[in-house]
């Protein structure tokens, strides 16, 4: 089983349907050890390891290949996607991948902590626009598509 644990616009439930096409089982976790900041010039942030921080957001259960390709693509070229343990709201632990930022791409994150409140307020419309427009693009383009 293939499970994601996102802390930033993915967190969300109607951008992660969005982008991937599908209503995914989820819930709420943390990732001991990590933070999230944001990135420079950017509306959403990287979680990178740091020591002692717990950083929290959602993980999606049992994704399929292809949804996690999807996603794959939409992440930004300074995410490395790798297994953590997560903590989940019902008291359990389980690995699941991470969109990370490395130690050594560190320099494009801020010092500020990403403001998921702030981000609904002033950017969720478009950015759920932007997100349907870009599954629309890569359905186009999947050899899975048909018509």
């Amino acid at each position: 089983m293939i499970h994601l644990f996102t802390y930033g616009t993915l967190e969300i439930p109607e951008v992660m349907e969005a982008v991937t096409g599908r209503t995914l089982a989820s819930a709420e976790g943390r990732a001991r050890g990590f933070a999230k900041f944001l990135l420079r010039g950017r509306i959403y942030p990287g979680m990178t390891a740091v020591q002692g921080a717990i950083c929290s957001g959602r993980v999606y259960y049992d994704m399929d290949s292809r949804t996690l390709e999807i996603l794959d693509a939409f992440e930004d070229e300074v995410y490395t996607r790798q297994r953590v343990d997560v903590e989940v709201t019902e008291g359990r632990s389980l690995q699941a991948y991470a969109y990370l930022i490395l130690p050594q791409d560190r320099a494009c994150l801020t010092s500020a902590a990403w403001q998921p409140d702030e981000f609904i307020t002033k950017h969720l419309v478009l950015y759920l626009e932007a997100c349907k427009a870009f599954h629309r693009d890569v359905s186009v383009r999947s050899p899975y598509h048909s018509r």
